[in-house]
């Protein structure tokens, strides 16, 4: 997916490297679903935690929303399952149990930004963080074509401005990003970053295969039903990661 402006941005990007990372750790990764950590931004992870930054995730969504109508497979089921799966590929990842946060959002059903407990999703950000105080902060590029990718985009924006003490660079991962025809020529960003994580290849591929919700048929009878499709999955064979530094 997206050939042709990964390699263009590859051409563009400065190297992440691992002074680069210390800089701007501790790192903070906002993922919408289970799985997104891998597919956006698995070498990072991998990355950090072999040269010991300690990198913290917090996922937006419970993930229930990939499989809707099935008897066998009620919400609370997947969504407990999919965080399983997701605390078994942070810890392929090199990431502890006590490093992860779940938000618990609906999935496909973003907290709108006035509402009340969308302040309250904010606060509890915060809290969590507050013991780590984050030095950069990492979730899906804001043009991505899913509402939950967006809405942890701009949760993201909203938790940099609520910090008064230190203001975290942005960073942007691409995961449904990749299939913009146009990408490489309208991102919009400050810097173009590329991660040298070849070395990690099977560990992301070990990591997505964790996600056995998404990744084969196990659920039969649902009425919808997603499943990650090959050119998605091949994200994790790059050997460059590349990340988008937003403008301040």
């Amino acid at each position: 997916m997206g050939e042709p402006a990964w390699a263009a941005l590859v051409n563009q990007a400065f190297n992440l490297d691992a002074t680069v990372l210390d800089g701007l750790s501790p790192l903070l990764i906002l993922a919408p679903h289970p799985d997104d950590e891998t597919l956006g931004c698995g070498g990072l992870i991998a990355t950090a935690s072999k040269l010991g930054l300690k990198p913290r995730v917090a996922y937006l969504t419970d993930g229930a929303g990939s499989h809707t109508g099935s008897p066998t497979w009620p919400p609370k089921r997947l969504a407990r399952v999919r965080r399983q799966e997701a605390l078994a590929a942070l810890e392929v990842l090199g990431v502890p149990p006590e490093d992860v946060h779940f938000m618990g959002w609906p999935d496909g059903a973003p907290i709108p930004r006035e509402d009340t407990a969308y302040a309250a999703s904010l606060r509890e950000l915060r809290d969590w963080s507050d013991g780590f105080k984050p030095w950069s902060v990492w979730a899906p590029w804001l043009e991505e074509r899913h509402c939950d990718h967006v809405a942890a985009n701009l949760l993201a924006s909203d938790y940099i401005a609520s910090i008064d003490t230190r203001e975290p660079v942005k960073m942007e991962y691409l995961v449904w990003g990749w299939a913009d025809p146009d990408l490489a020529h309208r991102h919009g960003a400050k810097g173009v970053w590329g991660l040298m994580c070849g070395g990690e290849i099977t560990r992301r591929r070990k990591a997505l295969a964790c996600h056995e919700t998404q990744m084969t048929p196990m659920i039969q009878d649902a009425a919808e039903a997603f499943q990650v499709p090959p050119d998605l999955a091949a994200l994790t064979d790059r050997p460059v990661e590349i990340f988008l530094e937003c403008r301040r």
